[in-house]
């Protein structure tokens, strides 16, 4: 068994639309496709009952995202918090967080948390803060040193 690559990173969403619209239009992806999945391998591959699925792929940054909403299935509740076992996040780089923070948050976003700069480590001087997209998934925005 060896695995051969890396081929994508994939967050369930309540509202695709939102998603799709956020990541393109605010963070630069371009949504190659949108369709349902349906059939009973749905269920077999989530472990789902009634898995009934509404997928997008993103691209975008040199990376493939892709969401999913669960049209039949689907638990409700709440996102999960940064320090819950199993939580995960997206960092993107921007050139001036201060700026793309208050556009995202205009956009729809929330804020996780602050803004803040890095103190210790091997990225002292890394400004970092985290920040939720409309369906709660975490993205970490960090603006490098400059050199």
């Amino acid at each position: 068994m060896a695995i051969t690559g890396f081929n994508h990173t994939s967050f369930t969403v309540t509202d695709m639309e939102k998603s799709v619209k956020f990541w393109t239009e605010q963070l630069g992806f371009e949504a190659a496709s949108v369709s349902p999945r349906q059939g009973r391998w749905q269920e077999e591959v989530t472990g789902i009952a009634g898995a009934s699925l509404l997928v997008a792929h993103l691209y975008g940054h040199g990376h493939h995202i892709e969401f999913i909403q669960y049209l039949g299935g689907a638990i409700e509740g709440a996102a999960p918090p940064p320090a819950l076992v199993g939580a995960a996040h997206v960092a993107l780089e921007t050139d001036d967080i201060e700026a793309t923070w208050a556009t995202l948050l205009r956009a729809g976003a929330t804020a996780q948390g602050q803004i803040a700069r890095v103190t210790s480590g091997t990225v002292s001087g890394v400004k970092a803060g985290y920040i939720r997209d409309p369906n709660g998934i975490l993205i970490e925005l960090v603006q490098l040193a400059p050199r």
